[in-house]
């Protein structure tokens, strides 16, 4: 679920008037206050309720989503800021299908490095030894009568 952003909210909705509004919202040592969107929705309906309504030309401040991350709800990592202050540029990862094969090489190799792919096997890794030539007789002739079959 995205993070509720102004121009994504029905200004005559009253379950989503002041979503936008309830994001990210100050708390201790400006940690923002995290709220699953359907209470952010009820919220929005009890300050609608209550007669609050948004003047934008009043409004000193905007809200600025992550610029790197996800912009997820549970992402609190964007800001509130000035009212015409620049957005940070949102940084993406490169399409690695536009890199060369070196550059590919590199970024597994950093990858491998940072233990992001530490779940992975590496077949070079592998003991060359670790399968056995048989036949299914000669597997079957092996198992006891202890061992399930």
């Amino acid at each position: 679920m995205p993070i509720p952003l102004h121009e994504d909210c029905d200004p005559d909705d009253p379950y989503e008037a002041f979503v936008w509004a309830l994001v990210g919202l100050p708390g201790p040592r400006n940690s923002p206050l995290l709220v699953h969107p359907d209470v952010l929705r009820q919220w929005s309906k009890h300050l609608w309720d209550l007669g609050f309504r948004h003047y934008p030309d009043e409004q000193t401040k905007q809200f600025h989503p992550p610029a790197r991350g996800v912009t997820h709800w549970l992402n609190g990592a964007g800001q509130w800021a000035e009212m015409g202050a620049q957005r940070p540029p949102e940084t993406t990862a490169p399409d690695v299908t536009q890199l060369t094969p070196d550059e590919r090489a590199y970024l597994v190799r950093q990858l491998r490095e940072s233990g992001e792919l530490k779940h992975l096997v590496d077949a070079r890794d592998l003991d060359s030894d670790h399968a056995r030539v048989g036949s299914a007789r000669t597997s079957q002739a092996e198992v006891t009568d202890d061992e399930p079959r």
